[in-house]
């Protein structure tokens, strides 16, 4: 199973902070910016799961995501956003189809296991993957 992780962040400190967090858990990469981002899961993806802020600059967290579906349907989609209100929540949910929306700050044990939720949810998105493609070869 894979246990890439991409976090996408416009803050460094932010990004150090989950980077001591998960880097004995996953192969994780990051992203100071959502064009990075992006940048990144075409170059190295596909990702388990992608985690980003909400607000960055030139594109939101909900836009971002939103385009790593269409790159990578499987990929699990959370936000962890220090700003959340309704419309941006719905809009998340609906757009970019997120698996989790977490608040900052969010602590260590939360982040963990939101991260290996969203790991299991990509295995069963690859099982599904596979059991309708081999159905599809059997009729």
């Amino acid at each position: 199973m894979s246990r890439k992780v991409l976090f996408v962040d416009d803050e460094p400190n932010i990004l150090e902070g989950v980077r001591r967090q998960l880097r004995k858990l996953v192969t994780l990469d990051t992203a100071t910016s959502a064009e990075e981002g992006l940048k990144v899961v075409l170059e190295n993806g596909p990702y388990a799961v992608v985690i980003s802020d909400m607000r960055m600059p030139h594109m939101n967290g909900t836009k971002f995501l939103s385009q790593v579906r269409e790159a990578s349907p499987d990929t699990v989609r959370m936000i962890l956003s220090g700003q959340a209100d309704i419309d941006s929540t719905i809009a998340a949910i609906n757009d970019a189809q997120i698996f989790r929306f977490l608040i900052k700050p969010c602590s260590g044990e939360h982040l963990v296991s939101a991260v290996e939720a969203g790991l299991q949810q990509f295995a069963r998105n690859q099982t599904v993957r596979a059991l309708l493609s081999a159905g599809k070869q059997i009729e």
